[in-house]
């Protein structure tokens, strides 16, 4: 006997909408778990109340004009005992989400004890003898063996329950039927208790597997959509930076406005071509992300300051928070924009890769560099860079020494250096 698997729950959310209540109380909490999880909290919720339902009568008894019992405090304690363990299974239950294995057994073990226990205190001749709220109990024990069956050998667990049943009652069994007859009269209620929520769970959670699939369906044709918008506007934004740079630049030229003998066109065509280099890589590497975009476009933006950038990016994720993307794209720019006004260069290189899970994105140049001991970083390297990294939950180094170059680089998550 297996109880059907559930979704596991963090605890902060198990806490808070699942202790106590099965999250019924929380109609947020619910909202956040699998259909199948909130099938088994519904069932769970309907056994726990078929429990109550008992209760309430057994209680009664203790106060009953007729004497039923020939120990009341012996049945005041035996019924304590019983709500004791429905309250424990109650809150066993809360916290899982469904009932555990161990629960079934003792539960099972439990209506045992008190068949044999209070039928053996009922007066002899008494209606006590041949139906007391031990046997409501083992009603409520056959609709809790029928939730968590998963198969039909499963249902081996009904005859425990059946055979100590029989023991208890030998002395009233068979008198209005031969013995086994009226055992199966008496017990026809258990069993099908058992088969009628056997049945209901299983529909139930057969409904909420078919639901998750509709949802999957659902969100991942929204997906869909999503990335072709996002397709289409890299697209568009693509097709803004060729019509700025690449097509002004020929454009230009063919119509004699520029004399592309000139170091100032030469550089420029330069640039251009980089961009485009760098579009065919983004485009034979498959669709892009909002990094590889943001990176496309600092390219871009570079080449309008003359800079000739050879960009080249490899293995970066597909689920970069927008944040970390934005962030890491604007930090690049700033540094491409640093190398055209203090480098004395005018050409660039920025590569990004993924490698263990930590994205590094380098811009490098081959110009003037600087003494860092000797020279405070400006505005830009200190907040356009290393601020926009840190907000992000990344991390900036510059790399130089005079003649030498500059290397910024950028990594998310961000580690010690």
């Amino acid at each position: 006997m297996h109880s059907p698997p559930a979704a596991a729950e963090p605890a902060g959310q198990a806490q808070a909408g699942g202790r106590g209540s099965l999250g019924w109380r929380d109609p947020l909490f619910l909202a956040s778990r699998p259909s199948r999880e909130r099938v088994c909290r519904f069932v769970a919720m309907l056994l726990l109340l078929q429990r109550a339902s008992y209760l309430l009568p057994a209680g009664a008894s203790l106060l009953a004009a007729e004497a039923l019992f020939a120990d009341r405090g012996r049945n005041a304690a035996l019924l304590a005992l019983a709500l004791a363990w429905n309250v424990t299974l109650f809150r066993w239950v809360a916290r899982r989400g469904w009932f555990a294995p161990p629960a079934v057994v003792i539960d099972v073990a439990a209506t045992c004890a008190f068949m044999v226990a209070v039928t053996g205190a009922c007066l002899p001749g008494s209606a006590a003898c041949v139906s007391n709220w031990s046997s409501h109990a083992l009603l409520a024990t056959g609709a809790l063996i029928g939730a968590v069956s998963r198969r039909a050998i499963h249902f081996a667990a009904l005859v425990p329950p059946i055979i100590v049943y029989a023991f208890a009652h030998a002395a009233d069994l068979g008198q209005r039927y031969p013995f086994l007859l009226e055992l199966a009269v008496r017990v026809n209620s258990y069993v099908w208790f058992a088969i009628i929520v056997f049945f209901i769970r299983r529909y139930l959670a057969a409904q909420a597997t078919r639901l998750d699939g509709l949802a999957e369906q659902r969100l991942a044709t929204e997906a869909a959509r999503v990335a072709e918008r996002v397709a289409e506007h890299a697209r568009l934004a693509h097709f803004r930076q060729l019509h700025d740079t690449v097509l002004a630049t020929l454009t230009a030229i063919a119509r004699g406005g520029l004399d592309h003998h000139t170091e100032e066109v030469r550089r420029r065509c330069a640039s251009d071509a980089s961009y485009v280099r760098a579009l065919i890589r983004q485009e034979a590497a498959g669709p892009a992300n909002g990094l590889s975009n943001g990176l496309a476009r600092a390219v871009a933006r570079a080449a309008g300051l003359g800079l000739c950038v050879r960009y080249a990016a490899e293995s970066l994720p597909e689920d970069l928070p927008t944040a970390v993307s934005v962030a890491m794209a604007e930090a690049a720019e700033e540094a491409l924009n640093n190398v055209a006004r203090h480098s004395g260069e005018r050409e660039a290189w920025l590569t990004a890769v993924e490698v263990d899970g930590v994205v590094t994105v380098r811009v490098v140049d081959r110009g003037r560099g600087f003494a860092p001991d000797l020279t405070e970083p400006g505005y830009g390297l200190r907040s356009s860079v290393a601020g926009r990294m840190a907000e992000a939950g990344g991390s900036a180094e510059v790399i130089t020494a005079p003649g030498e170059g500059v290397c910024v680089e950028l990594r998310w998550p961000g580690r010690p250096l």
